[in-house]
C-alpha cells in the first residue's frame, strides 16, 4: 500500500460520505459518541483525581486517622443496619490525649463528622442547610482554609461546651447577607448558636462539593445534637487525627498508636483491631478502586458507541462493495492485486471512523472545557485519552470493514465486470 493508494482511498472515502450523507453520518455519529464519552470522562476523572490529591497532601504525609470503622467514615457511609460496624465500641475524646503522649506523636485530636446529616439552620426568615463538623480548636492546624472573619473558637470555649459556631462563606451569605455573619446568631432546632467566625474552603473541587459546612466544637455538638437520633451515638462518629513528628518514620509512629489502643482498649495478642488506622496510602488505595470503576463504566459505555459505529461502517462498506463491483473488475484487469482492494476498502472504512475521531476529540474537548470553566472540576485532557480515542476509532474502522474489504478483494474480475 503506497502514499497514492492511501490517499486514494480517503479520498474515496470522503466520496461516499458525499454521496450517501446519512448512512455514512450515521456511521460518523456513532464513532463520535465513543470518543466523546472516552476524551470527555477521562478529562473529568483526571480533574477528580487532581483535586483528591490535593486534598490528601494539603494533610500532609505525616498525617492519618484512626476511626471506629474506615469503611464508613471514608467510603460507604453510615448504614443503620450494619451489625459488623455496630458491635465496634465507640473511640472516645479521651483516646486522643493518650495518643498525644506517644513520643512519635506531635499532635492528635477527636472530632466528630456529622457531616452525613444535614442539618437545617435558621436565622430570621432566612434558613440553609449544612453538613455540621464537631471539632476542636486544633482543628485549623491541618484544614487548608482560612479564616476570612472573626476568629476561630479557643479552648476554653471548646471545655464550656459553649453554643457558639464558625460557619462557611456560603452558609453566611445565605443567613445574613448583606449584614456580617460574625456575632450573629441563628438555630439549629431548638438550639441558638452565635458565629464567631467565619471559613472559606480551599479552591478545590472536594470542598465545593461538600456543600455549606458548620463548625462547632466538639463539647457543643455533643451537648447539642444528635440527641434524637436513637441508632448512632455521637462517640460513634469520632475520628482522631493524628500528626506523627516529621523525623519519625510514620511506620513507627502507627506501630506505636497501634500498641496503645490495643492496651487502651484490653485486647489480646490473638484479638484483632476492634478500630481502623487510615493513612493516605489506604485512602489512595479506596480511591483508585473507586477510579478503576469510573473507567470501566468509561470503557463500557464508548465501547457501544463504537460497536454502534462499527455496524455502521459493515453497512456502508457493503453498499459500497456492492455499488463499485464493476470498478473492481475494471481495478483488476488492469493488474489490482487482492491485497491492492483489500487496502483501498480498509483504508476508505478506517478514514470514516477516523473522521467521528476526530468529530468526537472536538467535541469532548469542548465538554472538557466547558466542565473545567462552569464547575468546580479542574478537568484537563490527558494526552493518552487523545491517542486511544484516536486509535479506537482508527481500529473500529479496520476490524469492521474487514469484512466486506475481504469480499471485495476476492471478486472475480470476470463476473465483476459483467455486473449490472
Amino acid at each position: 500500500m503506497n502514499i497514492r493508494g492511501l490517499q486514494e482511498g480517503i479520498e474515496i472515502a470522503l466520496h461516499a460520505l458525499r454521496q450517501s450523507k446519512i448512512r455514512t453520518g450515521l456511521t460518523i455519529l456513532g464513532v463520535a459518541i465513543g470518543v466523546v464519552v472516552v476524551v470527555a470522562m477521562a478529562s473529568v476523572i483526571q480533574g477528580i483525581n487532581a483535586s483528591f490529591d490535593e486534598v490528601v497532601e494539603a494533610a500532609g504525609p505525616n498525617t492519618y486517622y484512626v476511626t471506629k470503622s474506615y469503611g464508613v467514615e471514608f467510603s460507604t457511609g453510615l448504614e443503620e443496619e450494619d451489625p459488623a460496624w455496630q458491635r465496634r465500641p465507640a473511640l472516645q475524646k479521651w483516646y486522643a490525649r493518650e495518643i498525644e503522649r506517644a513520643a512519635t506523636i506531635e499532635n492528635a485530636y477527636a472530632s466528630a463528622d456529622l457531616s452525613w446529616l444535614t442539618m437545617t439552620l435558621k436565622a430570621g426568615n432566612n434558613e440553609t442547610r449544612a453538613s455540621i463538623l464537631a471539632v476542636p480548636p486544633d482543628f485549623m492546624q491541618t484544614d487548608p482554609g482560612d479564616i476570612v472573619a472573626g476568629r476561630f473558637y479557643t479552648q476554653p470555649e471548646e471545655d464550656a461546651g459553649a453554643p457558639i459556631a464558625v460557619i462557611d462563606s456560603a452558609t453566611a451569605y445565605d443567613l445574613f447577607a448583606p449584614l456580617d455573619a460574625v456575632g450573629r446568631s441563628f438555630r439549629i432546632g431548638n438550639h441558638a448558636f452565635t458565629v464567631v467566625g467565619v471559613y472559606k474552603a480551599p479552591p478545590n473541587l472536594f470542598a465545593s462539593l461538600g456543600g455549606n459546612r458548620v463548625f462547632v466544637p466538639y463539647n457543643t455538638g455533643k451537648k447539642y445534637l444528635l440527641r434524637n437520633v436513637r441508632w448512632i451515638s455521637f462517640e460513634d462518629l469520632i475520628w482522631i487525627t493524628v500528626v506523627a513528628e516529621p523525623a519519625v518514620r510514620l511506620a513507627r509512629s502507627i506501630d506505636e498508636i497501634i500498641g496503645r489502643l490495643r492496651a487502651i482498649r484490653g485486647l489480646e495478642p490473638d484479638e484483632g483491631n476492634n478500630f481502623d488506622v487510615v493513612t493516605q496510602d489506604r485512602m489512595n488505595e479506596l480511591w483508585n478502586q473507586l477510579t478503576v470503576a469510573l473507567f470501566t463504566v468509561m470503557f463500557a459505555l464508548s465501547s457501544v458507541g463504537l460497536m454502534v459505529g462499527g455496524i455502521g461502517v459493515i453497512a456502508v462498506m457493503v453498499v459500497s462493495v456492492t455499488e463499485r463491483t464493476r470498478e473492481i473488475g475494471v481495478r483488476k484487469a488492469l493488474g489490482a492485486t487482492r491485497r491492492d482492494i483489500l487496502w483501498q476498502f480498509l483504508v476508505e472504512a478506517a478514514t470514516l471512523t477516523t473522521l467521528g475521531g476526530a468529530i468526537g476529540l472536538a467535541v469532548g474537548a469542548a465538554i472538557s472545557w466547558g466542565v473545567d470553566t462552569f464547575t468546580p472540576v479542574p478537568a484537563s485532557i490527558p494526552l493518552w485519552s487523545v491517542f486511544a480515542a484516536l486509535l479506537a476509532a482508527g481500529l473500529t474502522g479496520i476490524v469492521f470493514g474487514l469484512f466486506p474489504a475481504v469480499r471485495a478483494s476476492r471478486m472475480d474480475p470476470v463476473r465483476a465486470l459483467r455486473y449490472e
